[in-house]
């Protein structure tokens, strides 16, 4: 996405719900072990800064569009 040559908004657009859905599955997983784990919390942390940073861009591309 950062050379974006060649790229259509809608592939990008495509790119960052597939992020953003695999982000939140994960995310879902790995909440359910984050009282018992300290990785599965971090994870999970990790994967919300991920969806908020897609949605971010997403959010950008729809407003420049």
């Amino acid at each position: 996405m950062i050379r974006m040559q060649g790229t259509t908004q809608a592939s990008m657009m495509a790119m960052l719900d597939a992020c953003i859905a695999m982000c939140q599955t994960c995310m879902d997983e790995c909440m359910k072990h984050a009282d018992q784990s300290e990785v599965c919390k971090m994870c999970a942390q990790s994967c919300q800064a991920c969806m908020d940073a897609c949605m971010a861009v997403k959010n950008s591309m729809m407003a420049m569009s």
